[in-house]
C-alpha cells in the first residue's frame, strides 16, 4: 500500500497531537467525552499535560488511574496517547521533587563582583588578585585580599541540568514512574513523552558542581584559574569561552537529551519536545549551548512557536528540520499557537503552521486544549483550541488538511544541496558574561543569509559543528552530515570554527566541493588563532554582501528549485513565499507556500524537470491533472497565489504531455458581464444565544463598606494580598430596556455557583445549575421571573480563602516560573455572564482602532434583538459586542440564468469571522476558513428568486477578552495581558505603562465590504 491509498483519510500517526491541559478536578466521564470530541474533530492523539489549576495530585494514584482510562479510550477510537513529563514547565524539576534533594541537584548561575564585596551570602568559587592587566587565582595559602571573586547563585526551584545525577533523578521520578504503571500493559500503546523547555539558564552563565572535573577532562586545564575570562576581555578569553561553552553544552546534551532519549529508545517510546530560547544565537548560547546538538538524541525533535505572527527568517523551524533530515529521523514536531489569543483564525492557524512546515517541520502539536476554563485557566496563554470555541464543529477541516500535509512531508525526502554553517560557536566566544551585544551582528548576518537563500528558492539546511564532529565526512565532492550530502557549503560571517569543521572543509575543497565564505571570515580554530583557517578561507569564493552575489556564487553549482515570475515579468523574492521540494516514491512534490498577506495574481512558475503535473488538493484529498506547458528542460504553469495559500504540485517524470480535463490555478480571468450586488440589510435566520460579560463590580468584606466598582481581576489580587480567609460580597449591576416578563431564555452563567449565595434584585435564587455553556465550568442558572425593567443587581456572597500551602506556592511563584506555571488557587473570583435572547447596546459610541478593533466606554444595556443587521457594519456595534457563537443571515436575490454563464461568489475582502458558511437555496456551497474567499456557484443558482444565507461564526475573544489591553488586540496574549502590569508577552511596551484601560476593546464581526455575485462568460 502506498501513501496515495491513505491520502484521503490519513491514519492517526500523521494527525495533529495537541497538548491536552489537565488543569482542574478531573472527571472520568468528562475526560472520555473530551477524547470523543477530539476524535470527531480529526485529531490523532493528545499529550496529557498537567498545568496550573490541576487539583488531582500530580503523579498520584488517581492521576495514574485517569491516564489508564484515557489510554483505553484512545485505543478504542484508534487514537494515540502521549505523556508529558512535568507539572507545568520547564521540564526537569518533577513537580519540585528533584531540587528538594539538595544543593547538588539545584540550578546554579555564575556571577562576579569586584572588591569591596557586598554579596557575602553567595558561595564563592574562586577569588583573584589583579596584577597589571591580568587576574590571578588566589590559593588557600595566599593571604592577600582579593580584588575580584566569582561565585554562584542557587535557584532552589529548578534543577542542575548539567548534572547527570540530577537528570537521572528526574527520570526516576517521572519516566520510570510512568513505565512502572503502563509499561507492561501499554508499553507499545503509549507513543512517548514530551519534554518542554529544558535549559541550563536564561541569559546567564551556568555552573554545576560537576563542571570543573568535566572541564579538566575535556580540555586539560583548570577552569577555576580562567573564570574571569568568561566575564572580562582577558588574554586568551576566546579560547576559554569556547572551551567553557563546549563543556557546558556537552554536559547539558548528554545529561539531559541523551539520558532521556536513550531511556525512551530502549523501551520503544519516542522522546519528543523542544528546548527554550530557540530564536537567536544570543538566547541559544546562554540557555542550551547548541540546540541542534540537543535534537540528535530526541526521536522526534521539535520547536515552539508562540503568538499570531511568523518570522522573516526561518531559523527556528530550519534548525530542527536540518538535524531531522541529516540524521534520518522521520518527524519534526512544532508546539504552535500558544499566546495567539482567543481570536486566532483558521487562516492564522494555517499560515503559522504552513510557514513552519515549508521550512521542514511535519507534525503539529497545538497549544492547547483546556479541560476547563475555570478561573485562571481561561487566561493560560490562550486560546484553548477546543470544544469551548464556537467554531469547534469546523475544526476537522484544519486537522484533515494538516494530516494530509504531514503524511506527504513525513514520507517524502527533502531535497537540499546547500549547507549553511550555524555560527553558534561564534556566539560562544563573543559572549562577555551575560552581555550578548557582540553576538547580535553574527545572528543578524546568519539570519539574512538564510533569508536570501529562501527568497531565491535555494533549499538549504543548517550545519551544527557539534553534529558535524559526530556525523560529518566528505564523500567525493559532497560534504556529508549523516544521511545528507551537500554540494555547496556557505560559511556566514563568523569568528571561529571547530578543528573538525576546518579539516573536513579542506578535504571538501580539495575534492571539488564549492565553499562560499562571507566577510568577516573566521580566523580562530576552537577559539584560538590559526593560520590554517586563513589558508582555507583563501580557497573559498568570497562574494559581496548582497543577495545577487550569494545566488551567483551558489548557482555555479546548485540551481534554485523553482522560478516564480510575477505578472510584470519580475522574479518574486519575498520572505513569505517559500518552496520545499520532496521526492515521494516515483514523483517529485513542489510544496509552494505564501505565508504573507500579499496576493500574487497571474504568476508564472517554472519547474526544472520534465514530467506530468497534478495538483494535490490538501482540503479534499483529491489529486487532479494540472494545466501546464513545456519550458526547455522543465515545465511551466500559471497560477494565482493568494495570501496564506499553498499548493502541492506533483511531478511524475515522464515525457511531457498535456492531459485532458485539467485544473487551472489562475484567478478567474473570464470576461465579467454582470455584477449582482447584494443588499446591506440581512434578515436574521438563526442566532445563538447572545452574552454580556460583566467583569466589573463593587465589593465589601465582612459587611463593611462597599467599594467603588472595580475590575473583578483586581479584586481577586487585592484579596489574595490579605492573606487570611474573609467573607466577601460582590455586586454586579446591569440595565434591561425590554419587558423581562415576556417569556425568553435568560441565564446567569458563572463558575462554582454552589460556593456562593446568589441574590438577584434582593431575591435569593438556587445555586443549582441546569446545564453548562461554552465550558464545563461555566454553569447556567435560570433567571426566569427574577429580572426587572431598568436596573438589576446580582449579589454573590462567598468565603474567600486560600490554604497556607497555596500562599507558600504563590511566594515560590514569584521566584521562578516552574512554580508559577503549576499554580492553583483555592478561591477565584471571576466575571459572570448573562446569556440569552437579547441585544447588548453600549451607551457610549464605538470608535475604530487598529487590527479591526472597536472601542467603547460602555456601560451596556440589554435590549431586544433587531430583526435585521447591516452586514458591512460591525455586528458587535449593532447589539453583539460580547457575542460568542454563530449567526445566520439571509436575503433573496433575483437571478436571470443563462446556460453559457458561469456564476461566482466573491467576498472582495476576507470576512471578519472565524468561519463563514455560504448556503444558496438550502444547499451548502462552502465553509470559508481561509483564502481564496470566492467560489463558483453556478450549480446552486436557479432562475428567479434565490435564497442566500451567510452564517458567521465567531470566537471566544469578545466573550473572554482581553477587553482592556492598551493595544486593543495584542498579537501575543498571556496571563498578564488581562492585568495592569506589563509581562513578557508585552516586553515591547514601556514597563511602566498602565496595561489595563477602562474602555472595552472588541474585535469586529461581519464583513467590511459587501459580497457580490458575478456572472462571467
Amino acid at each position: 500500500m502506498t501513501i496515495w491509498n491513505l491520502f484521503q483519510h490519513p491514519p492517526a500517526d500523521y494527525r495533529t497531537v495537541p497538548f491536552w491541559s489537565w488543569n482542574d478536578d478531573l472527571d472520568k466521564n468528562e475526560l472520555e467525552r473530551q477524547i470523543e470530541e477530539m476524535h470527531k474533530a480529526g485529531i490523532g492523539g493528545f499529550f496529557i499535560h498537567a498545568r496550573g489549576g490541576l487539583t488531582v495530585p500530580y503523579m498520584g494514584k488517581e492521576w495514574m488511574e485517569l491516564i489508564r482510562i484515557c489510554i483505553k479510550k484512545s485505543q478504542e477510537l484508534g487514537m494515540e496517547t502521549w505523556l508529558y513529563d512535568e507539572n507545568g514547565w520547564p521540564s526537569g524539576f518533577a513537580d519540585g521533587k528533584v531540587p528538594a534533594l539538595g544543593v547538588a541537584y539545584q540550578q546554579k548561575r555564575l556571577a562576579y563582583e569586584w572588591a569591596p564585596f557586598s554579596r557575602g551570602n553567595k558561595v564563592t568559587i574562586a577569588s583573584y588578585v589583579q596584577s597589571e592587566e591580568e587576574l590571578h587565582l588566589l590559593t588557600a595559602a595566599d593571604t592577600r585580599n582579593p580584588d575580584f571573586r566569582v561565585y554562584y547563585e542557587l535557584n532552589p526551584y529548578y534543577i542542575d541540568t548539567l548534572s547527570k545525577k540530577a537528570v537521572a533523578a528526574f527520570i526516576d521520578s517521572t519516566y520510570k514512574a510512568y513505565w512502572s504503571e503502563f509499561g507492561d500493559q501499554f508499553g507499545s500503546v503509549v507513543k512517548g513523552i514530551f519534554t518542554d523547555e529544558p535549559q541550563f539558564g536564561r541569559g546567564d552563565l551556568p555552573w554545576s558542581l560537576e563542571l570543573e572535573d568535566a572541564f579538566q577532562d575535556q580540555h586539560g586545564y583548570t577552569l577555576r584559574k580562567v573564570l574571569p575570562a568568561l566575564f572580562l576581555e582577558t588574554k586568551d578569553c576566546r579560547r576559554v569561552r569556547y572551551d567553557y561553552w563546549s563543556c557546558v553544552t556537552t554536559l547539558f546534551t548528554e545529561s539531559y537529551a541523551k539520558q532521556i532519549g536513550e531511556w525512551c529508545e530502549q523501551r520503544g517510546w519516542s522522546a519528543t519536545g523542544h528546548v527554550v530560547d530557540e530564536q537567536t544565537l544570543m538566547g541559544q548560547a546562554t540557555s542550551v549551548g547548541d540546540p541542534l546538538l540537543f535534537y540528535e538524541y530526541l526521536q522526534i525533535p521539535g520547536c515552539d512557536w508562540l503568538g499570531r505572527s511568523v518570522s522573516e527568517d526561518p531559523i527556528v523551524p530550519k534548525q530542527v528540520s536540518s538535524v531531522v533530515r541529516q540524521l534520518g529521523k522521520k518527524q519534526a514536531i512544532t508546539e504552535s499557537y500558544g499566546c495567539s489569543g482567543w481570536n486566532v483564525s483558521f487562516q492564522d492557524l494555517k499560515r503559522i503552521g504552513e510557514w513552519q512546515f515549508v521550512h521542514g517541520l511535519n507534525l503539529m502539536c497545538q497549544h492547547l486544549q483546556a479541560y476547563s476554563l475555570r478561573g485562571l485557566r481561561k487566561r493560560d496563554y490562550p486560546p484553548s483550541l477546543f470544544y469551548q470555541q464556537p467554531w469547534w464543529r469546523y475544526y476537522s477541516h484544519f486537522n484533515d488538511y494538516f494530516a494530509r500535509l504531514s503524511m506527504l512531508l513525513v514520507e517524502g525526502t527533502r531535497q537540499a544541496e546547500v549547507l549553511l554553517l550555524h555560527p553558534i560557536r561564534t556566539a560562544w566566544v563573543e559572549l562577555e558574561g551575560s552581555n550578548s551585544s557582540g553576538v547580535e551582528q553574527y545572528h543578524e548576518s546568519f539570519a539574512q543569509l538564510s533569508r536570501w537563500l529562501c527568497q531565491s528558492f535555494i533549499e538549504h539546511d543548517y550545519g551544527s559543528e557539534g553534529i558535524i564532529e559526530r556525523h560529518g565526512k566528505v564523500e567525493g565532492n559532497l560534504f556529508v552530515i549523516g544521511e545528507s550530502g551537500y554540494q555547496v557549503v556557505v560559511v556566514p560571517p563568523s569568528v571561529t570554527l571547530s578543528e573538525m569543521t576546518v579539516k573536513l572543509l579542506n578535504q571538501f575543497v580539495l575534492q571539488g566541493g564549492s565553499l562560499v565564505v562571507f566577510e568577516p571570515a573566521p580566523f580562530l580554530i576552537n577559539g584560538q588563532p590559526s593560520e590554517e583557517i586563513s589558508r582555507l578561507v583563501n580557497t573559498a569564493v568570497s562574494p559581496d554582501w548582497n543577495r545577487s552575489a550569494l545566488v551567483e556564487s551558489v548557482s555555479r553549482t546548485v540551481s534554485p528549485s523553482i522560478s516564480i515570475i510575477d505578472k510584470e515579468g519580475l522574479p518574486i523574492a519575498s520572505d513569505m513565499v517559500n518552496i520545499q521540494t520532496l521526492k515521494v516514491e516515483d514523483s517529485f512534490l513542489y510544496y509552494l507556500v505564501n505565508s504573507g498577506d500579499k496576493c500574487y495574481p497571474d504568476v508564472e512558475v517554472t519547474l526544472p524537470r520534465k514530467g506530468i503535473l497534478s495538483l494535490i488538493d490538501l482540503e479534499s484529498g483529491d489529486i487532479r491533472p494540472l494545466n501546464y506547458t513545456g519550458a526547455g528542460n522543465g515545465v511551466k504553469l500559471k497560477m494565482t497565489l493568494y495570501p496564506t495559500q499553498s499548493y502541492v504540485i506533483r511531478l511524475v517524470p515522464k515525457k511531457d504531455q498535456l492531459e485532458p480535463d485539467v485544473v487551472t490555478l489562475l484567478q478567474t480571468d473570464n470576461t465579467t458581464n454582470t455584477i449582482q450586488e447584494l443588499n446591506e440589510l440581512w434578515e436574521i435566520d438563526h442566532i445563538d444565544h447572545n452574552s454580556l460579560t460583566m467583569d466589573t463590580c463593587r465589593y465589601r468584606l465582612e459587611n463593611g463598606d462597599w467599594s467603588e466598582p472595580k475590575p473583578i481581576i483586581f479584586i481577586q489580587e487585592e484579596l489574595l494580598q490579605i492573606g487570611y480567609p474573609v467573607k466577601v460580597e460582590l455586586e454586579f449591576e446591569f440595565q434591561i430596556a425590554f419587558d423581562p416578563t415576556i417569556v425568553r431564555e435568560m441565564h446567569l452563567v458563572m463558575e462554582n455557583p454552589e460556593k456562593a449565595q446568589i441574590l438577584i434584585n434582593e431575591s435569593k435564587i438556587s445555586s443549582n445549575s441546569c446545564d453548562w455553556w461554552r465550558d464545563v465550568s461555566f454553569k447556567k442558572i435560570d433567571l426566569s421571573g427574577f429580572l426587572q425593567h431598568g436596573r438589576n443587581t446580582i449579589r454573590l456572597t462567598l468565603d474567600f480563602w486560600n490554604s497556607p500551602e497555596t500562599y507558600a506556592a504563590m511566594e515560590r511563584a514569584q521566584r521562578f516560573e516552574s512554580e508559577g506555571n503549576k499554580l492553583t488557587f483555592d478561591t477565584e473570583l471571576e466575571s459572570v455572564y448573562l446569556v440569552g435572547h437579547f441585544a447588548v447596546k453600549s451607551e457610549s459610541p464605538y470608535k475604530n482602532g487598529e487590527h479591526g478593533v472597536m472601542y467603547t466606554d460602555g456601560p451596556f444595556v440589554l435590549e431586544e434583538l433587531p430583526h435585521q443587521f447591516v452586514l458591512t457594519t460591525d455586528l458587535g456595534c449593532q447589539g453583539l459586542p460580547f457575542f460568542a457563537g454563530s449567526i445566520r443571515l439571509m436575503q433573496t436575490v433575483a437571478i436571470k440564468q443563462e446556460d453559457s454563464a458561469l456564476w461566482f461568489w466573491q467576498f472582495g475582502t476576507p470576512p471578519e469571522s472565524i468561519v463563514t458558511r455560504l448556503l444558496i437555496n438550502g444547499q451548502e456551497v462552502r465553509n470559508f476558513l481561509w483564502e481564496p474567499y470566492e467560489a463558483e456557484i453556478s450549480e446552486y443558482l436557479q432562475q428567479g428568486e434565490n435564497l442566500i444565507e451567510l452564517e458567521l461564526t465567531s470566537s471566544c475573544r469578545n466573550l473572554l477578552g482581553p477587553h482592556h489591553h492598551v493595544k486593543g488586540e495584542p498579537m501575543k496574549v498571556g496571563p498578564d495581558s488581562f492585568k495592569n502590569k506589563v509581562g513578557w508577552t508585552d516586553r515591547d511596551l514601556d514597563p511602566n505603562i498602565n496595561l489595563y484601560q477602562s474602555h472595552y476593546a472588541f474585535v469586529r464581526l461581519g464583513l467590511s465590504t459587501l459580497p457580490r455575485i458575478v456572472r462571467m462568460t
